[in-house]
């Protein structure tokens, strides 16, 4: 166990990652399961010289005060409202820099721990090692690039999955159609006449994610086939800015009339199941 050890976590890749395939928090309540926990635990409390985590925090659902408590040093990168994988790029920079400014300034920082599944942080991990450092790697192995081989420049490499215990589950997008469908429905008959919302993708991704308890990254593969099976469809619907005070177009999704049979097809099909059900029931009294 190295005595001067320095974290550093890109959350902003970590938390995206976990969250949408895996519906994961990384700083859940479950220590067993909390990054910034099992982190403290494995290198112990008093070996860690730095503990930093990295992020646009405007832009995530992460207690603050949480991660403090936890003496989790709080690096805020702006991102000047770019999209996640803008966001994504600011936060490796600062990281990226901060990591090596620390080995030029503290030289008695023996081991370096990145928690990414990020390939940018190849030429800093690269680079502390070749200054003699030890170099060891918290990662995501199904979402790194197949591209590189990031265990090459680390000591060690520990995915991120087994070491917080989250389970992998397949998913068949087959069985999850006719619920998905439903549940378009369900939100069409509540708010389709409502201004203030607009069933865009990332409201659907979560619409599925809260009904059909799905990650958002098969939210996305379940849209997909919805529009390729030509069963949902966007439509332009009003949309009121209520900051603006003015009224907008926004492309919302909709049931296609083949999406709507294919529920009423389910639901006859069930109605007959049950009579079919019933009727036997009632010929076997007799």
């Amino acid at each position: 166990m190295y005595d001067n050890v320095a974290i550093f976590v890109d959350y902003d890749n970590i938390y995206w990652t976990l969250s949408k395939g895996y519906m994961h928090d990384p700083d859940c309540e479950d220590p067993s399961k909390n990054l910034f926990e099992k982190l403290t635990s494995t290198y112990n409390r008093d070996n860690i010289r730095v503990f930093k985590s990295y992020a646009d925090y405007e832009q995530i659902k992460s207690n603050l005060t949480s991660l403090q408590k936890k003496r989790i040093q709080i690096r805020h990168v702006y991102a000047n409202g770019k999209k996640e994988q803008g966001r994504k790029n600011s936060s490796d920079i600062e990281l990226c820099l901060d990591a090596i400014e620390l080995c030029n300034e503290n030289p008695n920082i023996s081991c370096f721990v990145f928690v990414t599944a990020d390939s940018d942080m190849i030429p800093i991990m690269s680079r502390l090692m070749y200054k003699g450092k030890r170099v060891e790697l918290y990662s995501i192995s199904s979402a790194t690039s197949k591209q590189f081989d990031m265990n090459r420049y680390a000591h060690e490499h520990v995915d991120l999955l087994d070491f917080l215990g989250i389970e992998t589950k397949e998913y068949d997008l087959d069985t999850l159609i006719e619920p998905a469908l439903r549940a378009i429905k369900g939100w069409t008959d509540k708010y389709e006449t409502d201004k203030s919302r607009f069933l865009g993708d990332p409201v659907l991704k979560e619409l599925f994610q809260n009904e059909l308890s799905i990650p958002q990254d098969i939210g996305s593969q379940l849209i997909e086939r919805l529009v390729v099976e030509k069963l949902i469809e966007k439509q332009s619907k009003e949309f009121f800015h209520r900051n603006l005070n003015q009224t907008s177009k926004k492309p919302s999704n909709k049931l296609t009339t083949k999406g709507l049979e294919k529920i009423s097809t389910v639901s006859d099909v069930a109605i007959a199941e049950v009579k079919s059900g019933a009727s036997q029931a009632a010929s076997a009294k007799e």
